[in-house]
């Protein structure tokens, strides 16, 4: 039986089932050369049944190997998911067996960030970089500056 596949008979009665893994990032179904997941996803938390619904509480944590957005070289940076709250109505579960792994992908892969920098946002690659960039001076701009 998959890690992610809660039963949702075993939930009845006001049963709580928790949630400890650390899984391999395979089941997030990415292999890019600029976006590596080289460590374990962990996820703890617990699921509950209410009248209708089943609700899931995570967290999540993992890192994630991204090319720098200056020089082009590749680091790890952590991800994570603090607060993840998923209800699903119990009716649209089949067979009484709810997977979450697509669940926690989505909430992984939302908190990618759009870039990254080395050494904490202070790339020594950006010093190359400055002929190229405008300065403050540069994008200031005064478009009522000539009216009187």
């Amino acid at each position: 039986m998959s890690a992610f596949k809660i039963l949702i008979d075993r939930l009845k009665g006001g049963q709580v089932q928790k949630i400890d893994l650390q899984i391999t990032p395979e089941f997030l179904g990415l292999d890019e050369p600029e976006l590596k997941f080289p460590s374990k996803v962990t996820a703890k938390g617990e699921t509950y049944l209410t009248d209708e619904y089943l609700i899931l509480h995570l967290k999540a944590s993992t890192s994630v190997r991204m090319p720098c957005a200056v020089c082009n070289e590749m680091i790890d940076i952590p991800l994570k998911v603090d607060n993840l709250t998923h209800t699903e109505p119990i009716s649209e579960i089949k067979g009484a067996i709810f997977d979450f792994s697509e669940t926690l992908r989505e909430a992984l892969l939302i908190e990618l960030p759009r870039t990254v920098e080395c050494n904490g946002g202070k790339c020594t690659g950006r010093e190359g970089l400055s002929p190229f960039l405008k300065t403050e001076k540069d994008r200031t701009h005064f478009p009522f500056k000539d009216l009187n």
